[in-house]
């Protein structure tokens, strides 16, 4: 697998796909509205609508005004099946180079 693709993940809410990407400005977009990388994980275990919302509007690079109806797409959609998703793209910011050699 090549490694520009590496945590690269599709999330999809209601009819719309997110594709979220492991990038520093991500990361830096959970740490100031989560409390770091360990917050954003701790909210999502605790299945945070918020939580959920704030992630792939990081990942997917979303401008503000892109992001109002999400908390409520993510609550209707249900945010107990986005979890496992967004807590492996934590995992991929936590590792971005990943963890084998790219081709």
């Amino acid at each position: 697998m090549s490694k520009t693709l590496h945590g690269h993940i599709d999330v999809v809410v209601g009819d719309v796909t997110y594709e979220l990407r492991p990038t520093l400005a991500a990361v830096r977009a959970i740490e100031s509205r989560l409390n770091g990388l360990r917050g954003a994980s701790a909210a999502l275990h605790a299945v945070s609508v918020d939580a959920a919302a704030i992630v792939i509007a990081a990942g997917a690079n979303l401008a503000v005004d892109k992001t109002e109806g999400l908390p409520e797409a993510v609550w209707q959609h249900g945010v107990a099946e986005l979890t496992p998703r967004l807590i492996e793209f934590l995992g991929a910011l936590y590792n971005p180079r990943g963890g084998k050699l790219g081709k």
